[in-house]
């Protein structure tokens, strides 16, 4: 999957040729505004296309890891989200259930986030254990409110 995502990335350089393209072969037809914006706009959308799979990859992969610390540490119910931000990923592990087995599963998950080529770009992780399904709204909304409490404390500098 690395080297996947690598190529992409590489990939997403060709956007620029790709966009050069397309000027030459609309600039008799078009002239060369609308021929301009065409290129810009095919240069563009190839960069954000490629970019947007390379961060689908990723967090596709830090979810299977995710996935498969819970399933070692002791087969818990779980629901995974990931969120794509700019400035990296968040993961959401949400326990069903889980009481004693929080610990475990958070170390389990730890210990293999710190193997992940990935692990850069997970910004934040937040693990959670609730009592059943039907919580899951009432615990989103609470992580909610402490991911912008700590996005709001880094931006103002108070922690790490």
């Amino acid at each position: 999957m690395e080297k996947t995502v690598r190529a992409i990335g590489i990939c997403r350089w060709l956007g620029l040729p790709l966009g050069g393209i397309m000027f030459f072969f609309t600039y008799g037809s078009f002239g060369i505004t609308i021929a301009s914006v065409l290129s810009i706009m095919a240069a563009v959308s190839f960069w954000i296309l490629m970019r947007s799979e390379q961060s689908r990859l990723i967090g596709q992969t830090i979810a299977r890891e995710i996935k498969e610390a819970i399933n070692e540490a002791g087969n818990v119910e779980s629901y995974i989200e990931i969120k794509r931000l700019k400035s990296g990923i968040i993961a959401r592990v949400y326990l069903i259930n889980a009481r004693e087995k929080v610990a475990v599963v958070h170390k389990a998950i730890a210990r293999r986030l710190e193997r992940c080529t990935f692990k850069k770009y997970l910004w934040i992780m937040q693990l959670t254990d609730m009592p059943g399904k039907s919580a899951l709204r009432d615990t989103q909304r609470m992580l909610n409110d402490q991911l912008l409490e700590e996005l709001m404390r880094k931006r103002r500098g108070d922690g790490n």
